[in-house]
């Protein structure tokens, strides 16, 4: 079947993929509040069973489309004939229609999708709330209004930030990037991704620093694919601690223009009151780097992904390279010299 008639599968399949991304940052949260063991481990538990449910989707959806069990084991580390005993799809239609029920009934609507309906990224804040373990631990989460985002999502939702603060009509803002409306209307909307000269210009016209845009979009063109790229993007990694000071720096503010720059008193809701203003001041404009501890809860309460940023803060707190010195040989013969 061809991907453009759908298959049986498809409606679940950004479900479960959200199911995923909500989960993991679950997980993170409780690591961040002191969750137990024991809590941790039930996390671990409803993301394994929600990553089975994602394996068992994409082995119907392969089916449905004429893969062979071959083609689909291999990824795996299986072969066909394991794999067509491990997952028939007998079992794979029983487990989605529980899960379809089981999704349904937390959000309130029909056992089915219908997949023509698009579905949220995330389920509503009270859903949420219910299937988190750590919501009751911190009241105020549920407040917190910087819900994780595609790196997609995220630079669009800078640019779209700074082209609204300019009070400028599209037409005109269009104009001074250099490119049509229809264009520019897509790149806020998130439906294209720029190229980065024009989202380089997109944000000078606009006012905004591109430095600060610049982590935003390599991470929105980074390929999501695990498998080996033969054409990997060029990276440019900060090579020595002040480089990576300035490149850290830069990204955590990408992530409060992502956030639309929002008051600090609500990031620090975001945190469950985990870093005070004092805290954020600091990582956002400070001079000093703050610790990882703070550095990866601002992160996260502003929707990012502290394992992201972790590479560049370990290069960013190096002790800085020591100046060489002259050999004591040149100084001996220097002092000699004047006696």
């Amino acid at each position: 079947m061809s991907e453009e008639c759908g298959s049986p599968y498809d409606d679940v399949l950004q479900a479960v993929g959200e199911d995923i991304d909500r989960q993991a940052n679950d997980v993170l949260a409780a690591i961040q509040a002191g969750a137990s063991p024991q809590e941790l481990l039930w996390h671990a538990a409803l993301l394994t069973r929600s990553l089975e449910d994602f394996t068992a989707l994409n082995i119907g959806r392969g089916r449905s489309r004429g893969q062979t069990w071959y083609q689909l084991g291999a990824p795996l580390g299986l072969s066909g004939e394991r794999l067509r005993k491990k997952w028939p799809i007998g079992m794979i239609t029983r487990r989605l229609d529980a899960y379809r029920a089981a999704r349904a009934a937390r959000q309130g609507g029909p056992p089915h999708v219908s997949p023509a309906v698009p579905s949220q990224r995330r389920p509503p804040a009270e859903d949420a709330d219910k299937d988190s373990d750590t919501a009751t631990a911190t009241p105020d989460a549920g407040t917190a209004e910087f819900a994780a985002q595609t790196p997609p999502q995220q630079l669009a939702s800078a640019l779209s930030f700074l082209q609204r603060r300019t009070g400028k009509p599209l037409r005109q803002t269009a104009a001074d990037t250099g490119i049509s409306p229809s264009h520019l209307s897509r790149l806020l909307a998130g439906t294209r991704r720029p190229s980065w000269p024009v989202a380089k210009n997109l944000v000078t016209a606009c006012n905004g620093d591109p430095f600060e845009v610049r982590r935003l979009w390599e991470n929105a063109h980074r390929p999501t694919t695990p498998l080996p790229s033969p054409t990997p993007p060029a990276a440019n990694p900060a090579a020595d601690p002040e480089q990576a000071r300035t490149q850290l720096r830069d990204a955590v503010r990408g992530l409060y223009l992502a956030a639309n720059r929002p008051d600090l008193g609500r990031i620090r809701v975001a945190t469950a009151n985990s870093l005070t203003i004092s805290h954020i001041e600091c990582a956002l404009a400070g001079p000093h780097l703050m610790g990882w501890p703070v550095t990866s809860r601002l992160v996260f309460a502003l929707g990012g992904r502290p394992a992201d940023l972790r590479p560049l803060w370990h290069t960013a707190t190096r002790p800085d390279p020591t100046p060489p010195q002259p050999p004591t040989t040149q100084l001996q013969l220097m002092a000699e010299a004047f006696g």
